[in-house]
Formats: structure tokens, C-alpha cells, sequence
């Protein structure tokens, strides 16, 4: 299956910040591109791609501007010792990470050491990623900030996850997430979307469409690890096949839902302070379920109550 991804960031980039992105490529694949760019459109410039040529067996790395002009490619300058100008074979994973530097990004691939660039436009112009071409999956879009301090403070990568989304700082009243997805595979089966709690594994929020009876539980872990209480009231919005846009509300109370630009629930905090711990969200499928992440983005609207939030999960509204 050949997908993409893009989404907008959760906040402007500092130096001290890192970007996982992971994934597999087709069989067979001839380009991959990694983009940190200033938007999701076609056309917008992109301070950093990361421009994996299989079939040159090399990776490019470049800057375009506002008037769509390229700046001079790097190819094998600026290499760590020992590094071949293309690690990554096609139809294989990949972990790709990005370290903001002072005045350089520092890459790594699949753990080791790759190359450096230097900035060519200010940080701030940095804010979304784009994976594209030839991708089967995409199941990383982690940022994180390793300084002053750690954030999420315990960065590790946990196997059999479906997508992962860190975030650097903590969440506000007022930001909202827009996930879109496409479940396939067994009608039968479900997915669950979890924010954890700091450095626990507490769930601050499980989000579980189960398919086969067609209900959404929503829970929360306690101190114990235990389940609470399960909520499960409303329809059943997610059809096999199908794309949905999830919109998840943080208000100063709780969390609120929205599935294709209707207003699916609430689902009441049950930590103190809750968004000050919560570290991003992670997704997990059962039963078969597939679920392919093609966009997850991060917004604050600037309203406490989130009211409105709503309109982003409309299929037809574009987040730029």
C-alpha cells in the first residue's frame, strides 16, 4: 500500500529538539523524501529534506525558498566517518532522527550517526513534516526535547506500535489534535489511542473503537494500573475502509471529541493537572485491525473550552 504523511508540529523549534521519524518503504522503492518544511502545502518551502534516491544510492539533502528555487545540494558532504552515502534498502524500516543543534542538524539513521547540515532559514520557519513517494507506512512522528531537560522524560521506542506521536512540552487549555486515519483489515477489530502520563504508564486517556461491537470505550488507568470505569455512550462514527478525522479538545477540565465535523463526547480528567503531564499519544491496533496515520495536527486555538473545535475534523476542511 502506498501512503504519505503530513502534519503540522506541536510548537516552534528550539535547539535542543529531536525528530524520530520512522517507517517502511515499498519494495522496489526508487525515492523518499523527509521534509521538515514551513507547511503542509504544495510548494511551501522547505528548510530541511532529507531525500532518500534508491536508485542512486545516496541521500540528498537540500533547502528550498518561497519562490521554489533549490539551494545547492549536499550529497556526501559533511558525512560522520565510515557512513555510506545511503544506509536505508528499500522495502525495509527506518528510523530517522533529527537533533537541532546550535547552528547545524545533527542526523542519525537506524541508530548510527549520518551527517550534519547547517541551517540555512531561521527555526521558526520550521512547522510541519511531510513524509512522501514511495512509503508503505509511516509509523513514527515523534518530537521531543533532549534539552535543557528531557521531554517526554522517559524516550524510549516500544515495539508493535501502530503510530507514535511525542510531543516537547507539556499541553495547554485550548490545543487541539486532528488525526486522520484508515482502518482496514478485519471488520472485527479495534485500535486504541493512549495518552500517558510523564514517566508512568498510566493512561491519562484510552480511546478504543472496538469494530465488531461498534462501540468507542473511553478509560482512564489508576494509580495502580488498573481500569477505572468505562464510558461508552454515543454512536459509533469509524467505518472499515474508510478515512475519519478525529478531532481530540483540551480544555481545562476535559478531553472532547469530534469525528468528521460532528461532535462525538467528552471524556472527564481524572488526574489533577493532568495536561501538565501528558506526553503525546501513542496508537495500538488488535483483532487484524490496520490503521494507517496519514496526518496528525497540532493546533491551539487560543479558546480554553475548545469551543468550535469541531469544524476541524470536517473531511472537506484543510489544516494548513
Amino acid at each position: 500500500m502506498l501512503t504519505h504523511f503530513a502534519g503540522n508540529i506541536f510548537c516552534t523549534v528550539e535547539p535542543g529538539h529531536i525528530f524520530a521519524i520512522g517507517g517502511k518503504t515499498l519494495d522496489g522503492a526508487s525515492r523518499v523524501d523527509i521534509n521538515l518544511t514551513s507547511g503542509k502545502g504544495e510548494g511551501a518551502p522547505i528548510p530541511l529534506t532529507i531525500s532518500v534516491r534508491f536508485h542512486e544510492d545516496i541521500i540528498v539533502r537540500n533547502t528550498s525558498h518561497e519562490d521554489g528555487s533549490w539551494g545547492v545540494e549536499e550529497r556526501e558532504d559533511n558525512l560522520d566517518t565510515y557512513t555510506v552515502p545511503n544506509p536505508l534498502l528499500a522495502g525495509e524500516s527506518f528510523k530517522v532522527y533529527i537533533l537541532v543543534g546550535d547552528s547545524k542538524f545533527h542526523i542519525a539513521i537506524n541508530g548510527c550517526r549520518y551527517c550534519t547540515y547547517m541551517f540555512r532559514t531561521p527555526l521558526e520557519d520550521i512547522r510541519a513534516i511531510t513524509v512522501n513517494h514511495d512509503i508503505q507506512v509511516v509509523n513514527q512522528v515523534d518530537h521531543r526535547q533532549a534539552f535543557p531537560s528531557p521531554y517526554p522524560p522517559v524516550q524510549f521506542d516500544e515495539a508493535q506500535l501502530a503510530f507514535t506521536n511525542d510531543v516537547p512540552k507539556p499541553f495547554s487549555a485550548g490545543h487541539v489534535i486532528v488525526i486522520t486515519g484508515i482502518p482496514y483489515g478485519n471488520p472485527k477489530g479495534l485500535f486504541i489511542i493512549r495518552f500517558t502520563e510523564g514517566e508512568t504508564k498510566k493512561q491519562g486517556l484510552h480511546f478504543n473503537p472496538r469494530f465488531e461491537a461498534r462501540v468507542v470505550v473511553r478509560n482512564s488507568l489508576n494509580d495502580n494500573l488498573t481500569y477505572a470505569t468505562e464510558e461508552r455512550d454515543g454512536d459509533f462514527p469509524f467505518v472499515i475502509d474508510q478515512q475519519f478525522k478525529l478531532a481530540i479538545g483540551f480544555t481545562p477540565s476535559e478531553f472532547r471529541f469530534a469525528v468528521n465535523g460532528n461532535y462525538f463526547g467528552k471524556f472527564t480528567y481524572r488526574s489533577s493537572n493532568l495536561l501538565d503531564r501528558l506526553n503525546g499519544f501513542k496508537v495500538s491496533v488488535g483483532n487484524g485491525l490496520q490503521l494507517e496515520i496519514t496526518s496528525v495536527d497540532h493546533m491551539n486555538m487560543g479558546i480554553l473550552d475548545c469551543s468550535g473545535f469541531e469544524e476541524y475534523s470536517r473531511p472537506d476542511v484543510i489544516i494548513m
